[in-house]
């Protein structure tokens, strides 16, 4: 694959560990950066997380993206929307975007490009972390995870190709999914998850009881269990807010089938009722089941 120059346009904890990894396996690679702000642009230039930093309000409107081989838009699913109707078409660039969610990124190229054959790869690194901005980027991010592929219609068979093989080269697998499924597939082991998380937080630090342990003690008197579960509670709300507008019916139905199970549950413990530890017991063994099932081991 002929990959030379790339421009990834957003420089948070994606875009920056995409940098690290670029440079881990493609050496010889020039690396452009576009950001907003100047306290960022200064970040990734002390830190060499690119060559060349621009940022975004330089970028007059004949812009085009020409001379790289590989651009990435790693931003919030909304600023990329605005970005696609202003792609060039018939260009060699691959453009790609690692948008959390995916129907309508997938559904704006479709747009944009109609019938013609073009070079966008809609791409979700199924990988991160609670911190966020250029400073916590990390060279190993995308090391042994998977990154699912959307190829919109009418993407060529080389585009993603080129996109397929980038990925295996920084050590990710890859998978292909279409985008509807993508987006509801994420709506459970992904957005649900932190929805949930911050809920937990906020109860327990809502209870006057678990509160008073809470701040009364210098270290943390939480178990494993509350850290694994709270760790990614609260995070970057804009991100979140925009995953979230993007995928509100499948999050929605996802909320509706955790409300059924939460209700269960809530009936099992009713303290004016023996306790139904039949129900926590299905409860349990079908947990275990499906635990097996979608954590598997690499």
């Amino acid at each position: 694959m002929k990959l030379e120059k790339v421009l990834i346009y957003g420089m948070g904890l994606m875009g920056g560990s995409l940098a690290l990894a670029i440079r881990e396996s493609f050496p010889n690679v020039i690396v452009h950066a576009v950001v907003r702000t100047d306290r960022s642009k200064k970040t990734i230039l002390e830190s060499k997380l690119a060559d060349v930093v621009f940022l975004e309000q330089e970028l007059g409107e004949n812009f085009g993206y020409k001379g790289y081989n590989l651009v990435v838009f790693s931003t919030p699913v909304t600023s990329i929307l605005s970005k696609i109707p202003n792609l060039p078409k018939n260009s060699e660039t691959v453009f790609m975007d690692l948008g959390s969610t995916k129907l309508t990124l997938v559904e704006a190229v479709d747009k944009h490009f109609k019938s013609e054959m073009h070079n966008y790869i809609s791409a979700h690194p199924m990988c991160g972390s609670e911190n966020f901005g250029p400073g916590a980027s990390v060279p190993d991010l995308y090391k042994n995870k998977l990154c699912i592929l959307c190829p919109p219609d009418h993407a060529n068979e080389s585009a993603l190709r080129f996109v397929d093989e980038f990925w295996k080269m920084i050590s990710m697998r890859t998978t292909i999914m279409d985008a509807k499924t993508h987006d509801e597939t994420l709506a459970y082991l992904s957005h649900l998850p932190h929805i949930v998380s911050s809920i937990l937080v906020s109860i327990a630090a809502a209870n006057p009881a678990t509160f008073q342990e809470i701040t009364k003690n210098d270290k943390p008197i939480t178990g494993g269990g509350f850290r694994d579960m709270s760790r990614i509670a609260g995070t970057n709300i804009d991100m979140w807010v925009s995953i979230f507008q993007e995928n509100q019916g499948f999050i929605y139905n996802s909320l509706l089938d955790f409300e059924k199970k939460l209700h269960s549950m809530i009936e099992a413990f009713h303290p004016h009722k023996e306790l139904d530890s039949s129900a926590i017991s299905k409860l349990w063994k079908e947990a275990l089941v499906a635990k097996k099932t979608i954590r598997k081991e690499l």
